[in-house]
């Protein structure tokens, strides 16, 4: 797993540190246009979505089928990206409270309550998103894979929608869905381990 893990992060090393530069510039400006908190969002989707282009960064290069006669499982393959997303996930999650801890001093404007609130949407998007885009970037090709992303977002935001309303209060809502994409993302997790592992390597 150690292996795997440094392999993809070889892959995305360049990637990592121009994206995070990129998020720094426009943390810095939206921190003063919307609240601070909503830094945790961007950071922990940015750095999340990172980890998913290295399955097709894996199929492009041809590495897919090289893994089949080194001495890994496809299962442990399987884990290291969903390991992987957590990781990224949760160092921009940290990315995202320091930065906005940051801003939101300067700016003098401490929320705990908005704090919670942008937590618990940060742990839900990138859960909710990452359950649904993980195992289509290893079921479909390079070209199809583009249809994670369509329908990742638009799902995870029905999500928080529908949780609104059926409880009426902001907190509650992110609560109630950040469970929710814990539980989805570890039975996304399973689902991948027990049938996409399985699959033939095209």
């Amino acid at each position: 797993m150690k292996g795997l893990l440094l392999k993809d992060y070889y892959l995305i090393r360049s990637t990592l540190l121009f994206n995070l530069i990129v998020f720094v510039v426009i943390a810095a400006g939206m921190s003063f246009l919307v609240s601070t908190w909503v830094l945790t969002v961007l950071s922990t989707i940015m750095l999340g979505t990172l980890s998913v282009t290295t399955i097709n960064l894996d199929k492009s290069s041809g590495w897919r089928k090289v893994s089949c006669v080194l001495p890994v499982s496809r299962k442990t393959i399987v884990d290291s990206k969903y390991a992987l997303y957590l990781l990224l996930s949760g160092a921009g999650l940290v990315l995202g409270f320091v930065l906005g801890g940051a801003a939101a001093l300067l700016k003098n404007e401490p929320d705990s309550a908005s704090m919670l609130i942008f937590a618990g949407i940060s742990v839900a998007m990138a859960l909710l998103s990452g359950s649904i885009s993980i195992p289509c970037n290893l079921l479909l090709s390079e070209e199809k894979s583009i249809i994670s992303l369509i329908l990742a977002y638009p799902l995870s935001a029905a999500v928080f929608i529908a949780a609104s309303l059926l409880t009426g209060d902001r907190l509650v809502t992110c609560a109630v869905t950040a469970v929710l994409g814990v539980i989805l993302y570890a039975v996304s997790w399973i689902f991948s381990r027990k049938f996409i592992a399985r699959r033939d390597v095209a």
